[in-house]
């Protein structure tokens, strides 16, 4: 029950605004007190889980190519929706590799959603292991790596980027890897919240719409006025009507129950600015 209570706190406070009146210490300390409740891995332990389930989408060629990094919502991997981004990037010269957190654990969907298990904090573990694996791929560009998460996996690149700003490793990780967000060049986050101010130098572009049931478009609104002036450009588009979701074209039942509606000109246009900051293959 204590544990629940401090997840439920941490998420409360990392997901309201400055405007809220939860400040950064605050959130810093929420989050120690569950980093005591999580057992930490090593890199090497955490790729022996992730890795198995890996989905690469390569393109035609032998390459190097810029890398997406692809996280699933709370609801977990949906095919249909991982594989229409890969088909835009593939046609675009750009791999992606798609990042399946649950089945290597056996996480239950409904509890991830429900922040019982795999928080944020803990999963971006997930994210720098897969930053070190992909490094290994020789299609495969490592100065050319972006991130880009949906819903509970934009709240997963965003902590992440948090631990990378700060250096720290994630809740679940034994130490910080040495060589971090190195090769970092692109996050974008989808119907997620914007949490602590990040410092890396790295673009970060949010994309929302205002129609969404879970995310609140004024968290963003507002993080705009706190982003520090010295790290990467953070950039926000909301799209009007548009719902959490929303570039689901064959929604999963949990995203039809959440009220999702696939919006193709927002989910286009996210795909344009998306391409304006990745680097095109030579």
């Amino acid at each position: 029950m204590i544990f629940r209570l401090i997840t439920i706190a941490i998420l409360t406070a990392a997901t309201f605004t400055k405007a809220h009146g939860q400040s950064a210490e605050e959130i810093m300390m929420l989050r120690e007190m569950t980093r005591a409740n999580i057992p930490t891995k090593s890199i090497k332990e955490i790729n022996a889980e992730l890795r198995p389930h890996d989905i690469q989408y390569m393109p035609e060629g032998d390459g190097p190519f810029p890398v997406v990094l692809f996280f699933h919502g709370c609801s977990g991997r949906t095919l249909s929706h991982e594989q229409d981004w890969a088909k835009r990037m593939n046609d675009s010269g750009v791999a992606m590799i798609s990042v399946d957190s649950y089945s290597g654990r056996d996480i239950n969907w409904q509890d991830a959603c429900n922040f019982k298990s795999m928080l944020p904090w803990q999963r971006a573990a997930d994210v720098f292991a897969t930053i070190e694996h992909v490094k290994k791929i020789n299609k495969l560009d490592s100065s050319e790596i972006y991130l880009t998460g949906f819903s509970h996996g934009a709240m997963t690149n965003w902590a992440a980027n948090v631990f990378a700003s700060n250096k720290q490793a994630p809740i679940s990780m034994a130490e910080y890897p040495k060589n971090g967000f190195q090769g970092v060049k692109g996050s974008f986050i989808f119907y997620g919240p914007c949490m602590e101010p990040v410092t890396t130098d790295i673009k970060t572009h949010a994309f929302l719409g205002d129609n969404d049931a879970y995310i609140d478009e004024n968290m963003c609104i507002n993080y705009q006025n706190i982003h520090p002036k010295d790290a990467g450009s953070f950039d926000l588009t909301i799209y009007k009507d548009a719902t959490h979701t929303f570039d689901h074209a064959k929604p999963n039942a949990a995203n039809v129950e959440a009220g999702s509606v696939y919006d193709e000109a927002a989910t286009m246009d996210a795909w344009e600015k998306m391409k304006a900051i990745i680097k095109k293959t030579p």
